[in-house]
């Protein structure tokens, strides 16, 4: 457990950098700036690493699946019945993609390093992904739903600043929009079906599985036309947010901008 402690370090370190260049950043030289995203996301990918060997390596339960460990967990927003909390769930797909996220994200700034060198706002660039970074780390290690929805929405405000990175250039301007305004789109179901799940749950818990206990009866989960919808919705906001077919191709056409900036555009692209 004890290097499940310093999990929230995984959040934290980004979070900093993103600050740090954010608000000081033109005042350091390119080299300066670069240097501390990059340690940074070293340090994170690292630090994934170490949880993932000592997640993996850990023993089984009696039934052979991998314990579910939530190291942190705390209430931000209280509200009646249901809660908003914030914390840091590490399951099996949660601690891979903690390793995907962080090793992708450490060879896009490195490589960036060297593209662009030399680039107006590349100190700028460095806090976006950053930013970007942190995002999707804390998507994929919610503790429930609500958080989820939380960085879901970081990571698209940080896919307009980069697909918008040269602002200057029209291009660049109406291909961050135009990424922006579908994915809210893509947002508002994944929104409603979030409302939809608290109110027939009275959670926004991942634990599915169980009774949950509604009124005076008890009913498994959500029975009926409720379960399709809040299935829809979170399929139309999957399906919608990566500007696919079934939303008009939208990202073709986003790159446009962010092609200018070519270490986003693969990084958007699947992770984004």
């Amino acid at each position: 457990m004890e290097i499940y402690s310093y999990s929230f370090l995984i959040l934290l370190l980004p979070a900093l950098s993103f600050v740090i260049l954010a608000l000081v950043g033109m005042k350091m030289s390119h080299k300066t700036a670069g240097l501390i995203g990059t340690t940074s996301l070293g340090l994170v990918t690292v630090l994934s690493y170490l949880t993932a060997f000592a997640y993996f390596g850990a023993d089984r339960l009696d039934d052979g699946t991998y314990a579910t460990i939530v190291p942190y967990n705390f209430t931000w927003l209280p509200l009646g019945n249901l809660h908003f909390d914030m914390g840091i769930l590490l399951d099996p797909i949660s601690v891979m993609m903690l390793i995907v996220i962080s090793t992708v994200s450490l060879m896009v700034h490195i490589y960036s390093f060297g593209y662009m060198h030399g680039e107006k706002g590349f100190q700028r660039y460095y806090a976006f992904l950053s930013l970007f970074t942190m995002s999707m780390l804390g998507l994929v290690v919610a503790t429930n739903i609500f958080q989820m929805y939380t960085f879901w929405e970081l990571v698209g405000v940080s896919s307009y600043l980069l697909i918008g990175f040269y602002y200057p250039l029209k291009p660049a301007i109406a291909a961050s929009k135009k990424a922006f305004i579908v994915t809210r789109f893509a947002d508002m179901f994944f929104l409603i079906g979030i409302l939809m799940f608290g109110y027939y749950t009275d959670s926004f818990s991942f634990s599915f599985a169980g009774n949950i206990v509604m009124g005076e009866g008890t009913t498994p989960f959500i029975a009926g036309n409720a379960a399709k919808a809040v299935a829809a919705a979170g399929f139309l906001a999957a399906r919608c947010h990566g500007g696919s077919d079934a939303c008009f191709c939208t990202h073709p056409r986003c790159y446009d901008g962010g092609s200018w900036c070519v270490p986003d555009c693969p990084y958007v692209s699947p992770l984004g």
